[in-house]
C-alpha cells in the first residue's frame, strides 16, 4: 500500500510548491529535447539540467549551456566547480535566464570530476564547500532557490555534518545519494544515514538512488521519511517515468503500447532536430538503445540504427522496425 495522501500533497521549497517526484540531472541524457518530452507527460514536476562548470557558464560566448525551452520550467540549473572562481558571474547569467533554482553538485562520483576536486570530492573539503555555499547564498538569496546534491561522503561518510552545515548556510533543499564515491552506483544504499539526516534537518530532503518504480519510491519513504524522490537512470528510454510512478502512487497503472512507443521515439527525434539542427539525429543515437531494449532482436536493430549516416536513413529503419513490432502494414 502506498501513502497516497503523502504523494499527492505538495513538496514545499522556500514557499514554492512542487510534486514530490522529480528528475535527476543526467549528463548526456536529460538534455533540453529529453526534458521537453518529459514535460509532455509530467507538466509540473521539477526537472534538473545536467551539470555545467561555472567557468563554462561564466565565459562561454554562445551561452549554449543556458539554453532551454520555456516548457521545461520549473527547471533547476546544476553547477559543478572545485574553487570559488567564476561563481558570481555564473550566478548572474543563470538568474538572468529565468531558471527556477541552482543546484550545487557535491555528489558526482566520476573520476574525471573528482580528480579536479569537484563533485563528491568537495565533501572531503568542508572548508571549501562552506565557502562555496556562502558565496552562492550571498548572490542568490531571495532571488532563486538554492539546493545541494551530496553523497554519503567521499571516501568516508560525513553527510550528516555536511547537511547540517548546508542548512545553516541557507540551502533550501538537500538531495542525497547514500553511497560514498568509490561505490559508484552499485554499492549498498545507506537508508539509516538518510533517516538520521531527515530527522535533524528542517529543510526538505530528497532521496536519489536506484528508484525505478513506485514501489521502490514507497519503500524509500517508509524506510527514511524523506520528502520526495529523484529519478535518475530509471528515465533512460522512458520519458514517461515520472508520470508512471506518480500514477502508481495513486493506484493507477500507466503503460506505453508499441504504437505509442514509436510515436514517442519520432517525437523525440524531431525535438532533437529542432534543438541541435542537422546533427540532432547523431545526438539522438544515445537514446535509441534504451528505447528499443525490450523489443525482439533488439541487439540487431540497435546496431542497424546506430550505423545510420543520415536522419532519413534512421527514420527509414525506425519505420521498418515499427511495422515489424506493431504488425502494421
Amino acid at each position: 500500500m502506498t501513502n497516497k495522501s503523502f504523494w499527492l500533497s505538495p513538496l514545499e521549497i522556500n514557499s514554492h510548491k512542487y510534486p514530490r517526484i522529480m528528475s535527476a540531472p543526467i549528463d548526456g541524457v536529460t538534455d533540453s529535447p529529453f526534458r521537453q518530452l518529459i514535460r509532455e507527460f509530467s507538466p509540473k514536476e521539477l526537472l534538473f539540467k545536467p551539470m555545467s562548470h561555472v567557468a563554462t557558464v561564466a565565459n562561454e560566448k554562445t551561452n549554449f549551456s543556458l539554453k532551454y525551452n520555456a516548457i521545461e520550467l520549473p527547471l533547476i540549473f546544476q553547477v559543478s566547480l572545485s574553487s570559488c572562481e567564476f561563481i558570481q558571474k555564473a550566478i548572474g547569467k543563470i538568474i538572468s535566464y529565468g531558471f527556477t533554482g541552482i543546484n550545487i553538485n557535491a555528489g558526482c562520483p566520476a573520476k574525471l570530476v573528482v580528480r579536479s576536486g569537484g563533485g563528491s570530492a568537495l565533501m572531503a573539503n568542508p572548508t571549501l564547500l562552506k565557502e562555496i555555499i556562502q558565496i552562492f547564498y550571498n548572490y542568490t538569496q531571495n532571488k532563486i532557490n538554492l539546493s545541494l546534491k551530496i553523497r554519503a561522503g567521499f571516501k568516508e561518510k560525513n553527510a550528516l555534518d555536511i547537511s547540517l552545515m548546508a542548512q545553516d548556510l541557507g540551502i533550501n533543499l538537500l538531495i542525497i545519494h547514500p553511497r560514498i564515491q568509490p561505490e559508484g552506483f552499485s554499492g549498498r544504499l545507506d537508508y539509516a544515514l538518510v533517516t538520521q539526516i531527515k530527522k535533524v534537518l528542517k529543510i526538505p530532503v530528497i532521496f536519489s538512488g536506484n528508484i525505478v518504480t513506485h514501489t521502490h519510491a514507497q519503500k524509500v519513504y517508509e524506510l527514511t521519511g524523506v520528502d520526495g524522490v529523484m529519478i535518475g537512470r530509471g528515465l533512460y528510454g522512458t520519458p514517461w517515468k515520472l508520470k508512471e510512478i506518480s500514477l502508481g502512487m495513486q493506484g493507477e497503472n500507466f503503460q506505453v503500447s508499441h504504437t505509442e512507443l514509436f510515436t514517442i521515439i519520432n517525437r523525440h527525434l524531431d525535438l532533437n532536430k529542432n534543438f541541435y539542427g542537422q546533427s540532432g539525429f547523431i545526438h539522438f543515437k544515445k537514446h535509441l538503445a534504451h528505447y528499443i531494449r525490450h523489443i525482439p532482436n533488439a541487439a540487431h536493430w540497435r546496431a542497424t540504427l546506430l550505423r545510420s549516416k543520415t536522419e532519413q536513413e534512421m527514420c527509414n529503419h525506425l519505420e521498418t522496425l515499427r511495422k515489424i513490432v506493431t504488425g502494421a502494414q
